[in-house]
């Protein structure tokens, strides 16, 4: 069942995903074309600004989600209230505390933008973005009890028309009425409308969360959510130090302009992840299962075969986007918009190490590991800010995008590991670190290889059918190797088994 309810929730985010990649590449052309790399700059910046005061939830949705696994599996109906009531509780104040915060930074805004600004039209965009956040945060515990309970597949239809209708009528007010402000609008009208559609199907799902009665949470809970809420919260200023500064960073050395053209490749890096990610997110509640009721071997046999995947997905792509990105852009966007080969190898990088700890986060965090490494993001925010201020002064772009690599490799990419082998399979994290150093040389091989190969190939990479000609041979070169390379591990086989189990299920 875990195994099933993972396949669906899987299938129905990949294909949602793909019709959202779809409708995103045709807004941005457009919005490229009509509102220009400076207003796309922007967005990109009051996003990353936004995901600051975002700090103020601290986690406590991960921490609550997390406690929320035991009592869904036992049917603990109390509890799940008790639970879903308090994280609401706790939401309503974070929307306020965000609000609030806003008002704050405002009067700052203007010293995050290099250049002349008309601070007034910025000051409406601005707050858009607040009230778009906020709307998110007063519906968070709906979503949260369906995640955990593993039904996101139960929305993914009301997901799938929102998104249609959103972005057609983005289009249209893009193609006719070319107006940035009415662009934002329709977000959080859509948001609103969205959020109160989730808001009737987890009722209908799960009816006695609407009970009036007030539910406590047992005080061992509270006390856990209180501990670990305290771990996250360095952990959130860390991933946001990461993450969310880059825009910032550029647009205070840089400038706008070139916020646009990074939000370019960000743009098909974040839809590439959004595909991506529920491959791994998909399973993380199964994990959470089995954690809780497997053996310490059936545990870390799930976890290798879990890494290998990783590994073959995250590579593929990253080899691809590494020899794709600049033809498909010039093609997209035009020549005007691509970078040199040098930062689309380190937007490369940026993806690669943050998503091969992917399997090492699922299990991290659906272990309970909070509190024992919640100074280390915090160390990674603070070398990839220091890193990435020292480089940009020599490199420009290219010393911003180093620094969260750079970040990312001295820090929790070897502590999260450590963490899980020690705590939860009482194993030298040497097991790990072999497997890790031998995956990313295979990927920066395959890197080489195939971008040398596609060069004389295919020298003219301009047209749609060169770019689907290179995709195919790149395809069938990784897939090739890499089934040469690992078909005979016990990882491989293990996952043939897993697939096979969930045909014999659909059937």
């Amino acid at each position: 069942m875990r195994s099933l309810n993972s396949f669906k929730n899987i299938a129905s985010s990949v294909g949602i995903m793909l019709v959202i990649s779809v409708l995103g590449f045709v807004t941005r052309k457009l919005f490229v074309d009509i509102l220009g790399e400076e207003l796309l700059g922007l967005n990109g910046l009051l996003t990353n600004v936004i995901g600051m005061l975002s700090l103020v939830e601290s986690g406590v949705g991960v921490s609550i989600v997390y406690n929320l696994y035991k009592p869904l599996a036992e049917g603990n109906k109390p509890e799940i209230i008790a639970l879903v009531q308090l994280y609401r509780r706790i939401y309503r104040y974070i929307a306020l505390g965000i609000l609030l915060l806003s008002l704050i930074l405002f009067p700052f805004l203007k010293y995050l933008i290099h250049g002349d600004a008309d601070m007034g039209y910025i000051s409406i965009v601005y707050f858009i973005f607040v009230g778009n956040s906020m709307i998110g945060y007063l519906m968070a515990d709906k979503l949260s009890l369906i995640n955990s309970d593993q039904k996101q597949y139960k929305i993914a239809g009301y997901n799938l028309g929102y998104q249609i209708a959103m972005y057609g009528i983005k289009i249209l007010i893009l193609t006719y009425l070319r107006n940035y402000i009415l662009f934002l609008a329709i977000d959080l009208l859509f948001n609103g409308l969205y959020n109160l559609l989730i808001r009737h199907k987890v009722y209908s799902l799960y009816p006695y969360i609407a009970t009036k009665e007030k539910y406590t949470v047992p005080v061992e809970i509270r006390k856990n959510i209180i501990t670990n809420v305290k771990a996250l919260f360095l952990t959130s200023i860390g991933g946001y130090m990461v993450h969310s500064t880059d825009n910032i960073l550029i647009s205070s050395f840089v400038g706008l302009g070139i916020v646009g053209m990074y939000s370019n490749y960000t743009l098909i890096v974040y839809q590439v992840k959004s595909l991506v990610t529920p491959l791994m997110s998909g399973v993380k509640d199964s994990v959470g299962n089995l954690v809780s009721s497997e053996s310490r071997e059936k545990q870390y046999e799930v976890f290798n075969m879990l890494f290998l995947v990783n590994f073959v997905v995250i590579s593929y792509i990253s080899v691809l986007l590494f020899c794709l990105l600049n033809p498909f852009i010039e093609w997209w966007l035009g020549g005007k918009y691509i970078f040199e080969t040098w930062i689309v190898a380190i937007i490369c990088l940026n993806l690669y190490v943050d998503m091969i700890r992917s399997s090492a986060l699922t299990f991290k965090m659906v272990s309970g590991i909070f509190v024992q490494d919640r100074y280390v993001a915090l160390i990674t925010g603070i070398v990839n800010l220091t890193v990435s201020l020292v480089l940009v002064k020599y490199l420009g772009l290219a010393g911003i995008l180093l620094g969260t690599s750079i970040a990312f490799l001295t820090t929790n990419s070897w502590n999260w590991p450590r963490l899980i082998f020690k705590n939860l399979f009482h194993k030298s994290p040497m097991l790990y670190y072999r497997k890790y150093l031998l995956y990313i040389l295979i990927t920066a091989g395959m890197c080489y290889v195939c971008h040398h190969l596609n060069r004389i190939v295919f020298p003219d990479t301009h047209t749609i059918i060169s770019m689907i000609s290179l995709w195919l041979m790149d395809t069938v070169m990784v897939v090739s190797i890499y089934f040469l390379l690992f078909r005979h591990t016990s990882e491989w086989k293990y996952g043939q088994l897993i697939i096979s189990n969930l045909i014999r299920n659909r059937k």
